[in-house]
Formats: structure tokens, sequence, C-alpha cells
């Protein structure tokens, strides 16, 4: 037996939980992860179509009786995050049944396909109404709350903010979600709150679709699932968990943190053109990189080139 498998299990006794998008796929995987521990969990999703639109609220319950019929704790909720009464209802439905939140996993979300040629600002704002404003306004309804039992939030983003042919509008909520991340995890510290955020990578339906433009059910290889994915989501909610301000990609049995860095860069305090043309190989090399954690830090750095 190895040192990490020898290892006090990691339990969520007496923990409540929301997972948004729990029906399938990767929001399924954290919630049944999460009840297996111990954890009570509101599942919410509201059964519409990958691309958006729609309502089946047999799938979050079906999803919940899955996990109960395993001995878990769950309750479903099929209120729509993007609604005007819908996140207040999912934190509503926490707090009645069982008295405290401590913590949310933003899951929920949505993909369409566009060429760059095809995209509209339609296409953007539907997927910032789901991955961006749906998760803001879950997390503020839980705020409160979390403030009081020190919580935790997670949010989802995806590699495609790393760019990709056929998922633009996608990529650009997910880019979006990183920095509302950053923004609250500052916010949430001196309240006790941490705020991270999973890049998760599973062979689901919307993993094929963002990866090739298509729509597909993914690989069922085990090493490929949404529960290879789910422990370090898991673990983001876990009062133990040390972490704030921090994206781990996760899944296809590895975890690592991404993070956000500076390399060191030209400096001239007057700058002009000339000086940056004839630079271009110090501003190609990634060789030395500092990892840039809040706006103070990065002003800080910058003003230290001159020590002022």
């Amino acid at each position: 037996m190895t040192a990490l498998e020898d290892q006090t299990p990691v339990r969520f006794d007496g923990k409540v939980y929301v997972v948004t998008g729990a029906a399938r796929g990767l929001g399924f995987a954290y919630a049944q992860l999460l009840a297996s521990r111990g954890a009570s969990v509101v599942m919410n999703d509201l059964g519409g179509r990958m691309e958006g639109g729609g309502q089946d609220l047999s799938t979050i319950q079906d999803a919940v009786a899955e996990i109960t019929a395993q001995g878990g704790i769950a309750v479903p909720n099929g209120a729509d995050i993007t609604s005007a009464e819908g996140p207040d209802g999912i934190v509503s439905t926490a707090l009645e049944r069982f008295g405290r939140l401590d913590g949310v996993i933003n899951n929920a979300g949505i993909i369409t396909t566009q060429t760059f040629e095809t995209l509209t600002p339609e296409d953007i704002q539907r997927q910032l109404n789901v991955h961006l404003f749906g998760s803001l306004a879950v997390t503020r309804a839980a705020w409160p709350a979390l403030s009081e039992t020190g919580g935790a939030v997670v949010f989802t983003t995806s590699a495609g903010m790393f760019g990709s042919t056929f998922t633009i509008a996608y990529n650009i909520a997910k880019a979006s979600v990183y920095g509302l991340m950053r923004s609250l995890s500052v916010v949430g510290e001196p309240l006790g709150i941490r705020v991270n955020a999973v890049m998760p990578g599973a062979e689901t339906r919307m993993q094929g679709t963002a990866q090739d433009g298509r729509t597909g059910k993914g690989d069922t290889d085990p090493w490929l699932s949404p529960e290879n994915a789910a422990p370090m989501a898991a673990w983001l909610v876990h009062p133990d968990s040390p972490f704030t301000g921090r994206m781990f990609s996760t899944g296809r049995g590895h975890v690592g943190p991404i993070v956000m860095a500076a390399a060191l860069g030209y400096s001239k305090r007057d700058l002009d053109l000339e000086g940056i043309a004839s630079h271009v190989h110090d501003l190609s090399d990634l060789t030395r990189l500092t990892v840039e954690t809040t706006l103070e830090a990065h002003r800080a750095r910058t003003l230290a080139v001159w020590g002022d």
C-alpha cells in the first residue's frame, strides 16, 4: 500500500452542497461522489437541450433516485439558473431541507458550435447567460449562507478558453468565468469563502462537441469518465482544502494547476517601437515566469523593475 492509499478517507458528513447541471455527466459525478461521502446534495438541472432551451425535469428526478437508491441523500431542483427567481430557489431548497449550505459547484452549461464567420453577438450572449451570469447569480444567492459556514464555490472553466475553432462563443464565456472566479476569490477571502475553478476533462456529450464541432456521446472508458474528474471538484469544496483563487485541470487520470503567468520581457522607461522591435527575442522567452495572483501583485511586479 502506498502512502497516498494509506490516508484517512475524506468525508463530507453533515455538509450540504448545491451542484448545478447535476442530472448527467460531470455534474452527476460530482453529486454522486459528495453523497457517497456523507454530504447532502441539492441537485439542480433544468433538463434542457445541450445547446440550450427545453425542459425535462424527469432527468434530474431520475438522477436523484439513482443516488438515493445507493444510500445517498439528495433532493432535486429544476430551477433555471438564468431566470430571475431560479438561483434564490436553489439556495432556498438547501436551506429549507437541510438548514445550511457549505458549498456550490457551478457546473451547469450549454454548448453550441459555429465558425468565426458565422459567429453572432447572440451566440456569445446565449453562452454568457448560462456560464457567466447563471453561475454568478447562483453564487450571489448562496453568498450569505456560505459566509456563515466558511463555505466554498467552484466554477467550471474549459480548455476551450485557450482557443479552438468550432466553439468560439463557448470559449469566450468560459474565459470570462475565470475572471469572475479570480475576483470573487479576493472578495471572499475576508469572509472565509474559498473560490476556485476546475477545468475538467472527460468524455461527455459536451466534450465531444467541444473537440470537433459535432454532437457525440463521448467515450465510455472509465479512465476518461466524468467520475475520474470528480475528486478534485469535491476536494475544492471540502472544509480542509486550502485553495482559493486557483484553477485546476482535472480528469483523465491527472490533476494539475493552471495559472496565469508573466514572463520577464523587456524593460525600458520610455518605451518606443524600435526598442520593442529589437527585443522580440526577449518577448518570446517564456522560460522565466512569475505567477500572477492579484491585481496588486501584478502592479507591484511591474513597478519593481525600476525600484519604484
